[in-house]
Parts: C-alpha cells; sequence; structure tokens
C-alpha cells in the first residue's frame, strides 16, 4: 500500500490518527497553518483526499450533530493505521532521501536573463526571505518547546538546520557573482 498513496494522503491520515477524531475542515485548517509552502490546506485539496481515503476504507466518519446540524468526525480504521505503520517503516523511497524543493534554486538557473546589479538585488532577497523564515521557525520551535510537543519541535529544527544550509549556500552564490 506505501507506493499506492501520496505523500499527502499518508499526511492526512497521520494527522486524523494523531489529532483526530476531526472534521475534514478541521484537517484543512492543519495544513493551512503549517509553515511549509508545500501542503496546501485548500478545501479543494483536503476534501478529495478525504473522500478518497473514506473510499478505500482507511478513514471512517462518524456523523455527529453540531449546531442543530451534522458534521462527519473523523477517524482512521485499522487499515489506515497498518498503512501509515508501512509508510513510516524502512526503506523510504529514493526520493525520500533527495534534494526538497527550492524555488531560489530553480530560479538561480535562468539568473543571467537579469543584469549583474540586479542578479545582487535577487540574492540579496532571497537571503531576506531565508532570514525570515528561519525567524519563524525558530518561533515555532520555540513555541512548540514551551507545549511539550518534541516532535513538532524536531520538524522545526529540521527546516531550520535546511534553511541556515539554504542561507550559507546562498552567500557562496552572492561571493561568485560578485565577482563575474
Amino acid at each position: 500500500m506505501r507506493e499506492e498513496l501520496t505523500e499527502l494522503e499518508q499526511c492526512v491520515i497521520g494527522v486524523i490518527w494523531r489529532d483526530g477524531p476531526m472534521t475534514a475542515y478541521e484537517v484543512a485548517a492543519h495544513f493551512s497553518a503549517s509553515l511549509s509552502p508545500y501542503w496546501s490546506g485548500s478545501a479543494g485539496a483536503i476534501y478529495p483526499v478525504v473522500k478518497r481515503l473514506r473510499k478505500r476504507g482507511l478513514l471512517r466518519g462518524v456523523q455527529r450533530a453540531w449546531n442543530g446540524r451534522r458534521k462527519s468526525m473523523l477517524t482512521t480504521t485499522p487499515a489506515g493505521n497498518a498503512s501509515l505503520r508501512a509508510w513510516l517503516r524502512p526503506p523510504l523511497p529514493p526520493e525520500g532521501g533527495g534534494t526538497t524543493f527550492d524555488p531560489i534554486r530553480t530560479r538561480l538557473f535562468f539568473i543571467n536573463v537579469l543584469p549583474a546589479d540586479q542578479r545582487l538585488a535577487f540574492i540579496a532577497d532571497a537571503e531576506r526571505a531565508v532570514n525570515e523564515q528561519i525567524r519563524l521557525n525558530e518561533e515555532h520551535r520555540r513555541e512548540e518547546d514551551a507545549r511539550g510537543d518534541l516532535l513538532e519541535a524536531l520538524g522545526a529544527l529540521g527546516v531550520i538546520l535546511e534553511l541556515k544550509a539554504r542561507r550559507q549556500w546562498l552567500r557562496a552564490v552572492r561571493k561568485h557573482l560578485a565577482v563575474s
């Protein structure tokens, strides 16, 4: 089952397993609150995932009364839990240890279309953006530490270290561009 589900589908199962029972709306809110730009918390992304996972028997919904209406509270099924465990067990797929998406690195391949002064301005702006993300994730890590959520804090640490490496790379790029 590991190859059949996307990262987003497995993460939805994981969020419901960890934080549920919860509604699809609450799942979407969880992803929307993420500091990562790679997870979409839009209803257009989450609701179809939830529907597919329910159809496959990995999630179940129990109807509950709420403000005079009904809402479906989602939980994982034994099959959903098994899928989550299989997804987490080694080996990781080859792309699991690969590079992460980096729009700065992607744009760098085409930077020579800009005049030299604008290339350096691009790098300066990229450094500013990375520094802001470092600040936000350090704040997030402190909040999670204070809440006692070790796994969220460790996840934030991974992001911080990746961003600091990106910042170091940008400094090297700036240095090379300044002399060329």
